[in-house]
Order: C-alpha cells, then structure tokens, then sequence
C-alpha cells in the first residue's frame, strides 16, 4: 500500500496544512477506497481482516472465540445523563441485541453518578467508574472500559464507540451486522434532533422512530462527515491500535484520528443516508472545532505516518467501582 506523503510540509503553517488535509480527504475518497481494498486484495492486511471475522490473534486475551458478528456497546459520559434514557431504551429495542454494555464513567459529580447507576440498574446494562478530576478525556474513559471488558466481558467480534446522545433505529445492529459481511468497520451519520424533539412514547416502534425523524431537518455537509457518535470497530484490531488516542483531551477530533486509522488498513462504510440514528440536541462543546486545542494536534497526526499512539501506555484510568453484566438489556 502506497502512503500519502505530503512534500513539504514544514514550510507550510499548521492552517495550511490542515486545509490541504481536509481538501484531499474532501476529494479523494474514492482513490482511497480503492487503493484499500487493492492492498487487501493483494494480501496486506489479511490478519487485521481475519481479527475483524472474529479469528482469534496471539493479542487477544485467553477466552472464548467471538462469534461472527457479535457486538459489545461503550457509551463514555460525564455529567451528560439527562439524554441516556433514550439512548438505553433504543439499544434494548434492537431486534439484535448486543452481548453487553458499559457505562464509562469519568468522574461525574455525586448527582450525575447516581443517575448513571440508577439508569445501568434499570437497563441492567455494566456501570464502571473512573476517578478523574482533570479535563474530560473521552479516550481514557473509553480505553479504560475497552480493557476491562477484554478481562471480564464475553468476547465479542466488534466493539461500538456510541455516544450518550444518541438514538438508534431498531434495526441499527441487524444493519450493522449485514454490512459486516463485507467490511471490518461502520459508522453511521446522525440526523441532528431539534432541542424540542417530541420522543417516542413506546421505544423500537418503527412508526414513531419515523415521526421522530420527521422532525429533524435534513443531514448537512457538516453532519455526513461525523464519524465519531456509532463507530463499530474490530475488537482485535482496536487492541492492537492500543485504543483510541489519549493525547487527545477536551472535546474534538479524537474519533476522526481513529477513523483515519480505519481507512488506512480497514474495508470500511460509512451511512450517510442519515436514517438510522438520531442525534438528540445540545450546545456545541467549546473548542470542538477547528478554532480548539486538539486541531493542530491532528494535523500534525495525520501528517506523520510514523506516529504511535499511547506510546506510555493506554486505558488505565483509576477504576473504583464496577458492576458488570452480559445479556438482553431490560426496559
């Protein structure tokens, strides 16, 4: 596989660079595909294709083979529990329930904690609890979770990074599972709720997601690029990546670092379409954009092909508490 160098680089500013980044990722999506899967067809990344198929690998820790498709769900939070009921109660909906899910928890205050475990209760759903006063970190949050789960959860081919926020189609998973025989990634773009969105009285009816969604203005440029709120990821693959980026703290750009990564090695699909997920509203996070301090930092990542992340070390955030649980969710 041939890499993407860009000549020159130091002499440019870190906006230019960025511009020139994003106009080749606008513009070049279909070179890059196609230079993906010639180097899967040549036999380039067979291993990483085999772990996405749920083989098992000499990383993977002792345990049961996943099955084919199978999936384990992340959702991370701090202090945002007012949107997770919905986001719940579609997850127990599915018509192919997950093997288990987890609640990341990174040092909500006492009000919110609470409200987290009385939702994991509720949904009968695994709770995890991080002790973390500095800046929200996502990435530790999630890489924290994703390494217990390797130790204590059943295996599962693929692990989805879902955001507190959302709100699944009923058939989202049996989708997820049906592009899966023809790539190892998925994503989903969200249709962006209004702040009044009118929820579902009975969730996984199809008829009142479909009202839902009527209220929901059509996606835009900026919505069909999001990459980062329902990411299915091969677990073997994510191990070896060593999770998700920790350098980066706040909010913004963490999940287009791991999706770069996917296009680099990985048969992926990205759905556009903007039908199966709901992104309930809320302010935009400060510093999410290009105008925030994690900006520079990804383009100067994605200018250097050689960059390891976690280089000291990754997921191992202060666990103090943990409940754990597999199967169907409860509503």
């Amino acid at each position: 596989m041939r890499k993407l160098r860009i000549r020159g680089a130091s002499q440019v500013s870190t906006n230019q660079l960025g511009q020139l980044i994003i106009y080749v990722l606008s513009s070049c999506n279909a070179a890059l595909d196609a230079a993906i899967r010639s180097a899967h067809a040549q036999g380039m990344a067979e291993n990483l294709l085999s772990q996405s198929r749920g083989v098992m690998s000499s990383t993977e820790p002792l345990g049961d083979v996943a099955p084919r498709h199978s999936f384990g769900v992340i959702i991370t939070n701090r202090d945002r529990t007012a949107p997770l009921d919905a986001c719940l109660g579609s997850l127990a909906a599915q018509d192919t329930p997950p093997a288990w899910i987890l609640l990341s928890d990174l040092g909500s205050t006492p009000a919110h904690r609470s409200a987290l475990v009385a939702l994991a209760d509720r949904y009968q759903v695994s709770y995890l609890r991080i002790e973390h006063d500095s800046v929200w970190n996502k990435c530790l949050a999630f890489n924290t979770a994703f390494k217990l789960a390797l130790r204590s959860l059943p295996a599962v081919s693929h692990v989805i990074q879902l955001d507190a926020d959302m709100i699944l189609h009923p058939h989202l998973l049996t989708t997820t599972a049906t592009e899966l025989r023809t790539v190892s990634a998925f994503c989903c773009a969200p249709r962006i709720a209004p702040p009044d969105l009118d929820l579902w009285a009975v969730p996984g009816d199809l008829a009142e997601y479909e009202r839902m969604l009527a209220q929901c203005p059509p996606l835009s440029m900026f919505d069909m690029r999001a990459v980062g709120v329902f990411m299915v990821l091969p677990a073997n693959w994510l191990l070896a990546q060593r999770g998700f980026d920790e350098a980066y703290t706040g909010w913004g750009h963490e999940d287009s670092d791991m999706w770069w990564r996917v296009r680099a090695c990985l048969p992926f699909h990205r759905d556009v379409e903007g039908t199966m997920l709901i992104h309930q509203w809320h302010h935009r996070e400060v510093g999410s954009g290009r105008q925030g301090q994690n900006w520079p930092f990804y383009v100067r990542r994605l200018a250097d092909s050689e960059y390891a992340p976690n280089p000291s070390g990754w997921g191992d955030g202060q666990i103090s508490e943990s409940v754990l649980r597999v199967g169907w969710l409860q509503t």
